[in-house]
C-alpha cells in the first residue's frame, strides 16, 4: 500500500507560534510568583547599598570649584557663561556628596542616578537597584558608616573591583532566572558567563568611548564647515544608539541561554530582533515604560523612613519579573525562528530529492 507522503508528515506542519509579548510578561510574573526568593539578590544589594558602608569622594567636592573657577577665569567675566558654571558647580557638588563607590555593583553605568539615557544604555547583565540611583546618605537607623576614599587612582582600582563583582553577581543572577525559565536548558557555567559579561562590559563601553570620540569629531568639523546642521548630529547619535541598543538588547540572554560568545550573542541577538522587529520592539518599549515609571515610584518614600523596604520589594519583583520575561521572550522567538529555519532547509531538500527521483 502506497501512503501519501503528506499524511504524518511532521515538516508539513507549521511550527507552533511564538510567544506573544504579554504572554512572555505573564509568564514572567508567573515564574517569579511561584518562587518569590528569585527576588533576594537585587533586593539585598539594594539593602546594602543603603545600609552598608559608603564610600566617597570628598577630594572631588574640593576639586569641582578649584577647576571650574581656572576655567571660568580662561573663559572671561561673561555673566551668563558665570550663572551657567555655577549651576554646574552645584549640581557637580550635590552629585558628589551624595554618590556612593559602592553603586558600581549594580548593572546602571558607573551607578549614577536616573535618568531617560542610562535608562536606555544601562547594561542588560548585571544586578538592578534602587540605591544605585538614589544614592541615600541617611537610613532609618541614622547615617551610615562613611569611609572617604582619598585618592583618584584609589577611586579607579576600587571602582574597578566593584565592577567586576557586580557583573560577577549578575552573571550569577541570570543564570539562576535562566533556570527558572528553561529548566531544560543545558547553561553557560557562571564562573564562564561572569569572564564573557566582563568582556561585554567592556565591548559596550570601550565601543561607546569610541563612538563619542568620533561624533564629537564630526561635530566639531560640521560645526565649522556647517554650522546651521552641527545640531543634527547629536539626535543622530541618540537614534543609532537607540537602534543599537534593541538590537543588542538580548546579547546577556544569549550568553547564558545558548553558551555564546560575546560576538556571536550580540550577532544572534540583533538576528532575532530584525526577524521580530515589532515584536521586540514592543517588549522592549514595556519594559522601558515599566523600568521609568517605577523608578519615579520607588524613589518616592523618604529615605530616612521603612517604609523605603517595602519600594525595594515591588521594584526587586517587577525587575526580576522583567528579566524573566526577556528569556522566555528570547527563547520563544529563535526557537521559533530555528524551526522555521529547520522546515525551510527540510522543504527544499525534500523538493530536490524529488527532483532527482523524477529525473531517474
Amino acid at each position: 500500500m502506497v501512503e501519501s507522503r503528506f499524511v504524518d508528515d511532521p515538516l508539513s506542519k507549521a511550527p507552533v507560534k511564538p510567544i506573544g509579548v504579554l504572554a512572555a510578561f505573564v509568564a514572567g510574573f508567573d515564574r517569579v510568583a511561584a518562587k518569590p526568593i528569585l527576588i533576594l539578590p537585587p533586593l539585598v544589594l539594594d539593602l546594602f547599598l543603603w545600609f552598608g558602608p559608603h564610600l566617597t569622594l570628598p577630594f572631588l567636592a574640593q576639586m569641582v570649584p578649584e577647576t571650574l573657577s581656572a576655567l571660568g577665569d580662561m573663559i572671561g567675566p561673561d555673566s551668563g557663561i558665570v550663572a551657567d558654571m555655577t549651576a554646574v558647580q552645584l549640581m557637580l557638588t550635590s552629585i558628589i556628596e551624595r554618590y556612593n563607590v559602592m553603586s558600581a555593583l549594580s548593572s546602571l553605568p558607573w551607578g549614577t542616578p536616573f535618568n531617560l539615557l542610562l535608562n536606555i544604555t544601562s547594561l542588560p547583565a548585571g544586578l538592578p537597584s534602587v540605591m544605585a540611583g538614589r544614592m541615600p546618605v541617611l537610613t532609618p537607623l541614622g547615617q551610615p558608616q562613611i569611609i572617604p576614599l582619598g585618592s583618584l587612582p584609589e577611586v579607579v582600582t576600587i571602582w574597578v573591583v566593584l565592577i567586576s563583582i557586580g557583573l560577577g553577581l549578575g552573571a550569577f543572577y541570570h543564570r539562576w532566572l535562566a533556570q527558572q525559565t528553561s529548566p531544560d536548558a543545558e547553561l553557560l557555567s557562571g564562573w564562564q558567563a561572569w569572564g564573557r559579561m566582563i568582556l561585554l562590559f567592556l565591548a559596550v563601553y570601550i565601543g561607546g568611548f569610541l563612538l563619542l570620540m568620533v561624533t564629537g569629531f564630526l561635530t566639531m568639523i560640521i560645526g565649522l564647515l556647517l554650522p546651521f546642521i552641527s545640531g543634527i548630529v547629536p539626535m543622530l547619535l541618540l537614534v543609532f544608539l537607540f537602534w543599537v541598543t534593541v538590537y543588542f538588547a538580548f546579547t546577556a540572554h544569549g550568553i547564558v541561554l545558548y553558551r555564546f560568545r560575546v560576538v556571536k550573542a550580540m550577532l544572534e541577538s540583533a538576528r532575532v530582533v530584525r526577524l521580530n522587529l515589532l515584536s521586540s520592539v514592543g517588549f522592549l518599549f514595556i519594559c522601558f515604560i515599566i523600568t521609568s515609571f517605577g523608578s519615579q515610584i520607588w524613589i518616592r518614600p523618604d529615605e530616612e523612613t521603612w517604609y523605603s523596604i517595602l519600594a525595594l520589594i515591588g521594584h526587586a519583583f517587577v525587575s526580576t519579573t522583567l528579566i524573566a520575561a526577556s528569556y522566555i521572550f528570547y527563547q520563544s522567538r529563535r526557537t521559533w525562528l530555528l524551526r522555521i529555519q529547520a522546515l525551510l532547509a527540510a522543504k527544499v531538500e525534500s523538493a530536490q530529492d524529488q527532483s532527482t527521483s523524477d529525473i531517474s
